[in-house]
């Protein structure tokens, strides 16, 4: 820049503000202006993917632990959630209540499936369930959890203060070719549709299902027979009622409570 300048001015012995104004103009006129641009950051990879490639870094056949994967992918919210989503995709991993040689902090991978974290794409992706088909399962099973029976908002029996929130899982999963259809749908608690994410062992057979369906008595046979027959478990009348019940406000629960007892306690 001086140098140029210099060269312009180099024998005027008193420069002015219109020396430097004339120098400004030949700047603009004849050099061309080189922008900055700022470089693209790089795309920031899904919580999926860093999970997928966490697992695959360790092979097929290692144990980890759930704080070794939370360490390896700081950051993600719920990486056990992302974890779980992977045995869609053909992931098989292990933890305690499938594999008894593990502890409860503990999971083995068993085989790697789809590579996400390669940019493989799963074979079939899961489509959503909308909100009326939602609502339309949730009041055909009588907002109950149909593995458990644990109503909606209802304390589980085995965890007294935990209570169950309803979602929607698949009798066949979808990994498995399971479909979106009613048919295949059923009310379940977040707790039994963790646990039947977790569940990696294969599918039942039907001569091992007879088996143990034989070995009850009649009235238990005719029983298990309307649920097949009806493809859900019969819900009583009063335990729709008490399910009503439990959807109610606290105070319109309490009234309605102490209005039965009148009609049911002696005061005697």
């Amino acid at each position: 820049m001086f140098g140029v300048f210099r060269h312009m001015f180099g024998k005027v012995r008193h420069l002015t503000a219109a020396h430097f104004g004339c120098y400004v103009r030949f700047r603009q006129k004849n050099t061309t202006r080189i922008r900055r641009t700022k470089m693209p950051d790089a795309p920031k990879l899904s919580s999926r993917v860093q999970v997928a490639r966490f697992l695959a870094s360790l092979g097929v056949g290692s144990k980890f632990t759930k704080i070794e994967l939370l360490d390896a992918v700081p950051g993600v919210a719920q990486a056990d959630r992302r974890m779980r989503d992977l045995r869609s995709m053909g992931w098989v991993i292990d933890n305690y209540k499938t594999n008894p040689t593990l502890s409860p902090e503990q999971y083995l991978l068993r085989e790697i499936g789809t590579r996400v974290d390669l940019g493989e794409k799963p074979i079939s992706q899961r489509k959503s369930i909308t909100g009326a088909k939602r609502r339309r399962i949730l009041d055909r099973d009588g907002h109950v959890c149909q593995s458990c029976f644990t109503a909606g908002g209802e304390e589980f029996n085995d965890a007294p203060g935990r209570r169950a929130t309803l979602t929607i899982g698949h009798i066949v999963p979808v990994v498995r070719g399971g479909t979106n259809d009613d048919s295949n749908l059923r009310t379940e608690c977040q707790r039994c549709n963790d646990e039947a994410r977790d569940n990696t062992d294969n599918p039942p057979s039907a001569d091992e299902v007879l088996t143990q369906a034989s070995q009850g008595s009649r009235r238990e046979k005719l029983i298990l027979y309307r649920w097949m027959n009806q493809n859900q478990r019969a819900i009583s009348d009063q335990e729709k009622l008490f399910i009503k019940w439990r959807r109610l406000p606290a105070s319109e629960r309490e009234r309605v409570m102490h209005a039965l007892a009148a009609q049911v306690i002696d005061p005697s």
